[in-house]
């Protein structure tokens, strides 16, 4: 089966550089206009499910791409909870962690490695659990469909750490995989093994016209 994972599309805290984990945001203009030159572009593609986080920016997305077609919500699929750190500006994190004596674990990295839990967030090991959890139940439903499309609509961290649950990685790789706003990576999953086809697509940019697009197989190369 083929898994086309998408991020979601530009809100303004990914604007103004704002940690958003589970905070219900949603998308702005841009971000709207994203998901409909996604939509576009995948209009041609049978997706035989569509899966997106509960999450409002996650879920608009979908929704648009979608179309008429349904979309399945799923909690699983969420951003990893940040704790202390939602709705705080990235440049402000090492002094909201500081009275948590976690700054120097900022700085250096340790916190992203998975080795401090944010306080009031999830670990490591829970956020990958839930997107195991997800891959599971893909595998279940869909691992015998051999031609199945399946489209899941996440987050940037969220869809890095599934990478890496379908990949077989450590879940330390999963800064290696960074995702755009309305980014498209297509895996293709077996009972053997996954390949990772295409990684981080970007088919929208800064108006240019969509028509200009190329279809699936053929897509634009840019991205962050």
């Amino acid at each position: 089966m083929k898994l086309w994972l998408v991020r979601h599309g530009e809100t303004a805290s990914n604007a103004g550089g704002v940690f958003q984990g589970h905070i219900d945001i949603a998308l702005n203009e841009v971000g709207e206009a994203q998901a409909r030159c996604v939509g576009q572009h995948l209009a041609n593609v049978e997706f035989d499910a569509i899966f997106a986080s509960d999450l409002q920016r996650a879920a608009r997305t979908a929704h648009l791409i979608a179309d008429e077609r349904p979309v399945e919500l799923d909690p699983d699929l969420r951003e990893m909870n940040y704790g202390v750190l939602q709705g705080v500006a990235y440049k402000d994190a090492a002094t909201v962690l500081r009275p948590h004596g976690l700054d120097a674990a900022w700085i250096n990295g340790d916190v992203q490695r998975g080795r401090h839990v944010l306080p009031g967030g999830e670990s490591l090991r829970q956020f990958r659990y839930r997107a195991a959890r997800f891959v599971d139940r893909i595998d279940r439903d869909y691992g015998d469909e051999a031609d199945a499309n399946i489209l899941i609509v996440g987050h940037g961290g969220l869809l890095s750490i599934l990478l890496t649950v379908l990949l077989g990685l450590p879940a330390k790789t999963r800064h290696n995989f960074r995702f755009a706003n309305c980014g498209i990576t297509v895996v293709t999953r077996t009972r053997i093994a996954s390949t990772l086809d295409r990684h981080n697509i970007v088919v929208w940019d800064d108006g240019e016209p969509f028509s200009d697009r190329g279809l699936p197989g053929q897509l634009s190369q840019r991205g962050e």
